[in-house]
């Protein structure tokens, strides 16, 4: 993939958003991008670090991880090609990063400086209008899953990852799903036994 044809994915991803982005719209943009490859057991930020940088995954799978103190880590989510990477509150705060973004299948992506990007984002309305579709969509699926935690149990949570994510089941690790789940391999693993021999696995 080239860099032609990952700027065309961008606009196609965008466009879908709502907003009247187009090729147009992102020629006057003005901004630069980077066209970046990651292999998996990469990662596109590191937490701790500065993390001043958008991605736009033209492919690829990611999973946003923290690690507490004691060295466990935690899936917070993970993303797919076509979609945005990157840290929000590190580009705008210019802070370090609270978690790290881990490739878990190659990645071709877009790097933008955030604070270039922003800055050329606030004159093109059409553009700030898509984004601003993007943020609300990705706010809606945090409290939904914080609501998850609070509301369903394990088994139910699981069932729910099956429900939304098809497709990623296949590609990421069970302990990356337990993690994401709020559980450990070993109780994803007496989860997955219990709905196997009720048929709903």
């Amino acid at each position: 993939m080239n860099q032609y044809q990952a700027e065309q994915m961008f606009i196609d991803y965008f466009s879908q958003l709502g907003g009247g982005f187009t090729a147009d719209s992102f020629a006057s943009l003005g901004v630069s991008a980077q066209l970046c490859y990651y292999d998996k057991g990469e990662y596109l930020i590191e937490q701790g670090c500065a993390a001043p940088k958008l991605f736009f995954l033209a492919t690829g799978l990611v999973r946003y991880v923290s690690v507490s103190p004691t060295g466990k880590a935690f899936t917070q989510s993970f993303a797919q090609a076509p979609s945005l990477a990157g840290s929000t509150r590190a580009m705008v705060g210019q802070t370090p990063a609270l978690f790290s973004i881990e490739v878990l299948e190659p990645v071709i992506c877009l790097v933008f400086d955030w604070a270039e990007f922003f800055s050329q984002m606030k004159n093109q309305p059409g553009f700030l209008e898509s984004y601003c579709a993007l943020l609300e969509a990705l706010f809606i699926g945090k409290e939904e899953r914080e609501n998850s935690f609070v509301q369903l149990s394990a088994e139910q949570r699981y069932l729910q990852f099956i429900d939304q994510y098809p497709h990623l089941l296949p590609r990421i690790p069970l302990q990356f799903i337990a993690s994401y789940i709020g559980v450990t391999p070993v109780a994803l693993s007496r989860v997955r036994k219990k709905l196997q021999l009720s048929g709903s696995d």
